[in-house]
């Protein structure tokens, strides 16, 4: 990677760390304890088998009588004896997933949708690191898996290569030459699936975790809503959808203009007439258009909705404002 690239990507990455915020993510399959160990939150389980010790009780029929403690059954002065509990410590991981096909480019307002993106993940981060918790990161085309973190680490370690990974492909076009090697996982099939599917299936072989996938949703394949309920059902899973103004309406003037596909890289013009023309029907161009992101979005969040997923939408010219419901969703109140 070219000097020039590095110091654009570092620049970058200190603009998206000033928007990030800064607030624990609860485990709501897990207790909260006061006293919890780096990177460890202890597990509600109570019982013989785990590894730190939790409480003393007397011993009860069909107990394992290697569990009881003599010392203390001797100096307790009763004449019962007492067993040993212990709690299972379990690691917390989070897993941050982001989409960055092209159309994550895209953006009319304050940035783009990739940088959004990079927002979002690096207040993960900064929650994941207030707790201690450990993260790993997959950035995913339609195809592969750009980037990924072969296992989880502290949010400290992970956080440069994370942002990085999401930011430096929106710079591809100025730097074609530093592009870097994508990782396809081995499916066992015939047919590769795409980045999401193996990102989604990397991520559900890992031991329960909170799973976070950062994307605009467009074009949705029934394969991947698939895997997404199924990986809803093994971990906690949040649905991080990013838009612009410009995907939900179109703007407010008129004459010829013009839409880009830039996956395709094709174009289509059209006559927009201005909003106070009064000949308008409802189905005029401005109004279909309209129509069709609200149906798509109502359709997304109902499948969120069956599948047990939490979700929040961002949108690009959102600043500080965002803020508060980035809050309410790690909180788990959203």
């Amino acid at each position: 990677m070219s000097e020039r690239k590095d110091n654009a990507i570092l620049e970058l990455i200190g603009a998206v760390e000033e928007r990030a915020i800064n607030s624990p993510i609860p485990v709501r399959w897990r207790t909260s304890q006061i006293f919890g160990g780096t990177g460890e939150r202890p597990s509600r389980n109570r019982g013989f088998n785990g590894f730190d010790f939790h409480s003393l009780r007397p011993y009860q029929y069909a107990d394992d009588p290697r569990k009881i403690d003599w010392g203390a059954s001797a100096r307790s002065g009763d004449k019962q004896l007492l067993v040993r509990q212990t709690q299972e410590p379990r690691e917390v991981k989070f897993y941050i997933l982001v989409d960055s096909k092209l159309t994550m480019d895209f953006g009319t307002r304050r940035t783009s949708k990739r940088l959004v993106a990079a927002e979002l993940a690096a207040s993960i981060l900064n929650s994941a690191k207030k707790t201690n918790d450990k993260v790993g990161y997959l950035v995913y085309d339609e195809k592969q898996i750009q980037a990924m973190s072969f296992r989880a680490n502290f949010a400290a370690t992970v956080k440069l290569p994370c942002l990085s990974a999401i930011i430096e492909p929106g710079l591809r076009h100025l730097y074609p030459e530093d592009a870097p090697e994508p990782t396809v996982l081995d499916s066992g099939d015939g047919d590769v699936p795409s980045g999401l599917i193996q990102s989604l299936r990397y991520v559900r072989n890992q031991s329960r975790a909170v799973v976070f996938i950062i994307s605009d949703f467009i074009d949705l394949s029934d394969d991947e809503k698939e895997e997404l309920a199924y990986t809803a059902g093994i971990h906690d899973t949040i649905c991080m959808y990013v838009q612009d103004l410009r995907e939900r309406e179109l703007p407010n003037t008129w004459g010829i203009y013009m839409l880009q596909d830039i996956r395709k890289g094709t174009s289509k013009a059209i006559w927009l007439p201005p909003k106070w023309w009064p000949f308008q029907s409802k189905n005029s161009v401005r109004e279909q258009y309209a129509l069709n992101f609200r149906e798509r979005r109502k359709a997304l969040f109902a499948f969120f909705k069956e599948a047990s997923i939490r979700w929040e939408e961002f949108s690009t010219e959102e600043g500080l404002s965002a803020r508060d419901k980035l809050i309410k969703l790690f909180s788990g109140n959203s």
